[in-house]
């Protein structure tokens, strides 16, 4: 089963596919024992879908799948599906465009429905299901994600500000994980979080002209931009970071950085000797800038610490029935 799932992940990493690429698409469930749809998709081309019976279980392995659609079942053993949709929406290391579908026995009412929407979900699909039914909305889906994706590689940088998109952010980081990796070197990740009101548009383009030649800089949202620096470590951060906010000043009015501004960020000396996926590296400097411990002469600043974000740890697969794998619970070797 483990080499299916692994055949899967290769096919999809750093890839680049067509909306009708002949790629597998690569499904991912979250759904109790008693709602497995194995044997819903075991005659289609999502056969080899992959399939948890937790929430915790679709969060740490939605980031390696990376997959082109996501199912959600709404009544999870250790949280609802629409929690867990907006805990996989918000995760930087999968992104806004991958459709979450809920996967409901009852219609869901007009509150849910609006819950579920504001949680990142797409649709609701109703259980039992038809497979031929499911299999036309998996097609859409599926050819809806890739299209936007291709959409986005198109547009990876802003031609007037330098500023990178959520995916190109991703995939520079990589690349720089990449080298720094064979180089022996450091990665540093840092998320300024502006609350000018309203947004200035030149606040982006400020933190470019700030970065370093070797930077990238992009935005994850209205106000909230990203920073990768590598060959930077914790003291290199604290440089950067107080080189910008004096260049950001002017955007907020002339105000202190601890009035408008708040920043986190991660970093690691060495990726060769303390290897990370740069993604989870720029996930945990967003986490820091809310919940991070504040550097005792900027307390703006705050750095991460704690344990690895979701997926970071290995699952072991079980045996599954109607070709569709299914993640084991435990930790462990098969």
């Amino acid at each position: 089963m483990w080499e299916a799932v692994a055949r899967l992940m290769r096919v999809c990493d750093g890839k680049s596919m067509s909306p009708t690429s002949a790629a597998p698409p690569v499904v991912l469930i979250a759904a109790p024992q008693e709602h497995s749809l194995g044997s819903v998709l075991k005659d289609t081309r999502y056969s080899a879908a992959v399939q948890v019976h937790t929430g915790t279980l679709a969060l740490a392995w939605a980031p390696d799948l990376r997959p082109d659609t996501i199912i959600l079942d709404a009544d999870l053993p250790d949280m609802t599906g629409i929690d867990a949709c907006r805990l996989l929406h918000n995760d930087l290391r999968i992104g806004h465009n991958v459709p979450i579908l809920i996967l409901a026995t009852d219609k869901p009412t007009p509150e849910q429905r609006v819950t579920a929407l504001r949680a990142g979900a797409w649709d609701f699909l109703p259980f039992p299901l038809d497979p031929d039914e499911l299999s036309l909305k998996l097609q859409t889906f599926v050819h809806a994600k890739r299209s936007i994706d291709l959409a986005l590689a198109d547009a990876a940088v802003d031609s007037g500000s330098g500023l990178h998109s959520r995916p190109a952010l991703a995939r520079r980081a990589r690349e720089l994980g990449a080298l720094m990796t064979r180089r022996h070197g450091g990665l540093a990740c840092v998320v300024f979080d502006l609350d000018p009101d309203p947004a200035d548009p030149q606040a982006g383009r400020l933190l470019v002209q700030t970065a370093r030649v070797s930077d990238v800089v992009g935005t994850l949202g209205p106000t909230e931009f990203a920073m990768l620096a590598p060959a930077t470590d914790h003291t290199g951060v604290l440089k950067l970071v107080h080189r910008a906010a004096a260049a950001l000043r002017g955007t907020v009015g002339g105000a202190a950085p601890e009035a408008t501004l708040r920043v986190g960020y991660d970093a690691v000396a060495n990726l060769t000797y303390s290897p990370i996926d740069p993604v989870a590296l720029l996930a945990r400097a967003a986490a820091a800038v809310r919940n991070g411990k504040p550097e005792p002469d900027a307390p703006w600043v705050r750095r991460f610490e704690g344990n690895a974000p979701a997926g970071q740890d290995t699952w072991p697969l079980a045996r599954a029935s109607g070709g569709v794998p299914v993640l084991d619970k435990r930790r462990g070797t098969p």
